[in-house]
């Protein structure tokens, strides 16, 4: 009898919503696809086609869904009626929209209203997806709500307060293959939670409550998404009735102590175990031999772990593994040896003091390698290993007195980030350079270059000879002092360039020389003159920040006035009078000088004004002002010196007479 007294009430408040509702509808429709979101409305519509097959009424004010108008429009395949306030579903009807394949009721009041007492949604023969997603749906109300929708695919409870999962939980979804249950609260998953989806394939549990994953055995899944858990450990079944199918398996931001076991997971392609506890042993296990039991930590490494029945394929067709953000000392090379397939690993943010990769054909794959922000002292690569390696990342650690020669023999390297370490680059080939030095001469791939903050001395002649770079971050070494010729063999490639912050007062950089040049850093140096740009060249953007430069010549940087586009000067103490070129770049527009409001000169020890306010007989004055300085000190000069020497003059005068009047 409630059921009915509630349903009546829903007619009655709905009838007496106003006319313009009944009658108009601001709604947008594109062929058979009608649009009233964000509309204010209290009902559905009533007065349009009823051939629609496509309703979008998100982002309104509906608390009550039914048959009638609804039922109107029976040719429907897409409804969707999210962001709203729905709490009662009138039963059965969705059953009025025979041809209905797709169905959003995200972010609703479901599990507050009458919705779930008065039969859920009823039976969905035809649905292929169903959104459920921020109802605050709870344990126990999903199978009330859910009943028979057995041509299901795809189904979203993300965002609910679901705690656990049971046998019954999807016993009405048969087909389900994509399942998405993150950002719940679910601590418990009971055993055979799964069994009755036997198509599942993606699966999404990240962001819940989950603190282990034991006698795992959903064979047939490809994507397991575990992020953001509280997961100690993870191992699969032992014994599994098929091969499993998982290629995609996502364990970040939990707590795991140990590499997960994955002997039983030979397809698997992506792998991250970023943010964890994970401690890779650091040597070999007690006893040295295969049939000792292995100490705790090599337990956890499959790969090396001789007491399991393992494949000799084990994780060979992974392509992807990020262990970044744990607590790694070492890696052991023959844990990187079965890794035959990998071209990404991200070992970044660890406690790593070493890295090895010396045996030929080591990571013969291996595009992306990610070791920054260690504590790396020692780092060696083989004459034959990451033959395939591309970008190189070291940035932040604590490199120094490397062997001359450890970039040399990476054959496609083409970006390598030293950022924040102690390296010192030798000169060219066959110079003589300091002890612990390393060669960049001569590596043909290499294309970009970070040498940023490793308190450089000096830069040798011939340093990057032979090595065709595109990009060079010589930054942050204080009293670096380049040497002519330092940057010699970069003339047609360099198009990036930076020297910022190494206290340079005069440049031994023949700058126009860098045809391709688009970008220069010269920001927080001392230097007051540049090279003479003469001729037209690439350049794009100069940054001359907090120097000493007073003038920019027209006959010094005439060459650029085709290709520059931004220019920045802040922090320089220029002149009001003399930058004839500059000013003509404010007043016509042609170059975008950064902070232009803020950019101030002096009239000689005037106090300082806006350049963009300087206007040219402001200079004419000054100069007029000058002259005239000028004219009257030399008048009197002059004056003071004739003063003088008629003074003189008649000082001895009377002396003379003196003498005589007395004699």
């Amino acid at each position: 009898m409630s059921h009915q007294i509630l349903l009546l009430l829903a007619v009655l408040s709905l009838s007496l919503a106003t006319s313009q509702h009944r009658d108009k509808v601001p709604c947008k429709m594109v062929d058979k696809e009608v649009l009233c979101q964000g509309l204010g409305l209290l009902q559905v519509p009533s007065v349009l086609p009823r051939d629609i097959e496509a309703l979008d009424l998100s982002g309104n004010q509906l608390r009550s869904i039914l048959a009638s108008p609804l039922g109107f429009y029976t040719a429907l395949r897409h409804l969707d009626l999210s962001t709203n306030e729905i709490s009662f579903l009138q039963p059965g009807v969705f059953q009025a929209l025979p041809h209905l394949e797709h169905l959003n009721l995200a972010r609703n009041r479901l599990a507050v209203g009458t919705a779930l007492s008065t039969g859920g949604l009823g039976p969905l023969p035809r649905v292929l997806s169903l959104d459920l997603s921020g109802n605050s749906l709870y344990s126990g109300l999903v199978e009330r709500l859910l009943g028979e929708a057995p041509a299901l695919r795809t189904l979203s409870l993300a965002k609910n307060s679901l705690t656990r999962l049971t046998r019954h939980s999807f016993g009405g979804t048969p087909a389900l293959e994509w399942l998405d249950l993150h950002s719940n609260v679910l601590m418990d998953i009971e055993d055979g939670a799964f069994e009755a989806l036997p198509h599942l394939a993606h699966l999404n549990l990240s962001r819940n409550s989950l603190t282990c994953i034991s006698d795992f055995s959903l064979q047939q899944l490809r994507v397991l998404d575990l992020s953001c858990n509280s997961i100690e450990a993870f191992q699969t079944a032992l014994e599994p009735q098929a091969e499993y199918q998982l290629t995609w398996l996502d364990l970040r931001e939990n707590k795991l102590l140990h590499f997960p076991d994955l002997a039983a997971l030979p397809r698997l392609t992506y792998l991250n175990v970023s943010n964890n506890l994970i401690r890779l042993p650091a040597g070999p296990p007690p006893g040295g031999e295969g049939i000792h039991a292995p100490s705790e930590g090599w337990s956890a490494l499959p790969l090396l772990n001789p007491s399991r029945n393992t494949s000799t394929h084990t994780l060979s067709q992974l392509l992807n593994l990020d262990l970044s953000y744990n607590e790694i000392e070492l890696i052991p090379e023959d844990f990187l040896e079965r890794l035959t397939s990998l071209r990404f690993l991200n070992l970044s943010r660890n406690c790593l003091r070493a890295f090895e990769a010396r045996r030929a054909g080591s990571l013969p794959c291996l595009v992306l390698l990610d070791v920054s922000h260690n504590a790396l002292e020692m780092l060696e690569l083989g004459t034959r290993a990451l033959g395939s390696l591309r970008m190189l990342l070291l940035q932040d650690n604590a490199l120094r007195d490397l062997p001359p020669y450890t970039f040399a023999s990476l054959v496609s390297l083409q970006r390598l980030n030293l950022q924040g370490n102690r390296v010192s680059p030798c000169g060219g080939p066959g110079e003589p350079g300091p002890s612990g030095c390393v060669a960049f001469s001569g590596i043909s791939s290499l294309r970009i270059l970070n040498l940023v903050d490793n308190e450089m001395e000096t830069l040798r002649a011939g340093a990057f000879l032979h090595t065709p770079l595109t990009e060079l971050d010589l930054s942050a070494n204080p009293g670096l002092d380049v040497a002519v010729g330092a940057l010699a063999g970069l003339e047609a490639s360099l198009e990036v360039l930076a020297l910022q912050g190494n206290g340079l007062a005069v440049l031994q950089v023949d700058l126009p020389c860098f045809s391709c040049l688009k970008r220069l850093n010269l920001a927080e140096n001392r230097l007051s003159r540049l090279p003479a740009w003469t001729q037209a060249v690439s350049l794009e953007v100069l940054d001359l920040r907090n120097n000493s430069f007073s003038l920019l010549p027209g006959s010094a940087m005439g060459g650029l006035e085709t290709s520059l586009r931004r220019l920045y000067l802040q922090g320089n103490p220029l002149s009001c009078c003399g930058n004839g070129w500059l000013a003509s770049q404010l007043h016509q527009g042609r170059v975008d000088v950064d902070a232009t409001q803020d950019l101030i000169c002096r009239f000689g020890s005037q106090e300082e004004v806006a350049l963009s306010h300087v206007r040219p007989e402001d200079c004419e004055k000054g100069g007029l002002k000058t002259v005239n300085l000028i004219i009257i000190l030399t008048f009197t000069l002059v004056s003071a010196i004739l003063l003088t020497t008629l003074a003189t003059y008649c000082c001895v005068r009377r002396q003379k007479f003196n003498q005589q009047y007395k004699a």
